[in-house]
């Protein structure tokens, strides 16, 4: 397992989306074959330009969460915005960003396996590689896996915040995970980090951040204990859209993971409103019964429906069925054959659908990037050493 693998799969999978779609390029978006995955290029940029120079002006620096838009395209760009590093759902996209020349990625999740184990530390080689842990016998697995490697990683305790998921249970817990990691020679421990994703589960902006306000609260407390006890800690790292500034300007927070914000959907747009929705799901009309408009996106294209929504009309979304989306009908329907775009309810949800963005300006198809990579696969990248 090496760089050298994850490079060749992203060099394959590029050419070959380039092949099948790249025909497409130069077409407007009425024209393309549907359902096809839309990025509007501009908009996009204009949202990673915003989220860039709003952190600017924050005490937190901007590592944000790839998981959303699975593109080496798109984090390069947030990288020349501002962004400081970068954080990855999976080993693979770790794997992915790396190749892509991509430095000081972040897997904000556990590892048990051992060739994820081995990737990881391979990587870390040539790469500043943060590491979520929350178990000391994961940590050594991870131990072991960078010493045959010959490197180095960070570790950064993973603490729940009140979201239930991953992450150590009490404060008392995280400071003996951390005098446990002491002895290991091939981690170094980074920090603590935290995810607040709880909190945009409440749309009531008072109450969310009331509930962000306790989550930062005490992962900041949690850091705090374990510099008292002589550990440095220099990096406390949360956030997501829906609380991005919020948290961005805690006091002792020092980087943010938001990542939403670069596509936008409709779950996060009520919000973080200043963003603008950059992706989208063209689908042709299909059938037009008595009250109903069906086109061809279903939940195999657009991921969870649930808030999903037509761009530029009230139209109601009745539901998606696998390989149809039912919509309302109005006076202003659309004929047989024509395209609609449809607004994700949840982008990461349809975006893991696709294997390419059609990129475009304008309206019209400028270019072809590989969504890459995505779903429970590794993708090729497991392999010999």
């Amino acid at each position: 397992m090496s760089l050298e693998s994850a490079r060749q799969v992203l060099a394959d999978t590029t050419a070959r989306v380039r092949a099948q779609y790249g025909p497409e390029i130069g077409r407007p978006v009425e024209a393309l074959v549907t359902p096809a995955l839309v990025l509007d290029l501009d908009v996009a940029q204009r949202n990673i330009t915003r989220m860039g120079q709003a952190m600017a002006g924050l005490p937190a620096t901007l590592r944000p969460h790839i998981k959303v838009h699975k593109s080496p395209d798109l984090a390069r760009r947030q990288v020349a915005a501002g962004a400081t590093g970068l954080s990855c759902a999976t080993v693979w996209e770790v794997a992915i960003l790396a190749a892509a020349g991509l430095d000081d990625l972040f897997l904000v999740n556990t590892v048990t396996t051992r060739a994820k184990l081995d990737l990881l530390a391979a990587i870390g080689r040539e790469r500043r590689i943060l590491v979520a842990v929350d178990d000391i016998v994961a940590a050594r697995m991870l131990d072991d896996a960078a010493g045959v490697a010959g490197a180095t990683l960070g570790v950064m305790i993973e603490v729940d915040t009140g979201m239930g998921r991953a992450g150590v249970l009490s404060m008392d817990a995280a400071l003996a995970l951390a005098r446990d990691l002491t002895p290991l020679r091939h981690l170094v421990l980074e920090g603590v980090t935290g995810y607040e994703g709880h909190c945009s589960l409440t749309p009531d902006s008072a109450a969310r951040a009331r509930k962000q306000a306790i989550a930062m609260g005490y992962l900041v407390d949690v850091a705090e204990l374990i510099r008292a006890d002589g550990m440095p800690l220099p990096i406390v790292s949360a956030a997501g859209t829906a609380t991005w500034e919020l948290t961005a300007s805690f006091p002792g927070v020092t980087e943010s993971q938001a990542g939403s914000y670069v596509l936008m959907d409709n779950f996060h747009r009520h919000m973080a409103p200043e963003f603008e929705h950059a992706l989208t799901v063209a689908a042709t009309v299909i059938s037009r019964p008595s009250g109903r408009l069906i086109v061809d996106a279903g939940s195999k294209s657009i991921g969870d429906g649930m808030g999903a929504s037509v761009r530029g009309s009230d139209r109601p979304v009745i539901r998606f069925d696998e390989e149809h989306g039912i919509l309302g009908s109005d006076d202003a329907d659309p004929a047989l054959g024509e395209v609609v775009q449809l607004v994700p309810g949840y982008a990461p949800s349809t975006v893991n659908w696709y294997d390419a963005y059609h990129v475009v300006r304008d309206g019209v198809v400028v270019d072809i990037w590989p969504v890459i990579p995505r779903g429970p696969g590794h993708h090729g990248l497991i392999g010999p050493a």
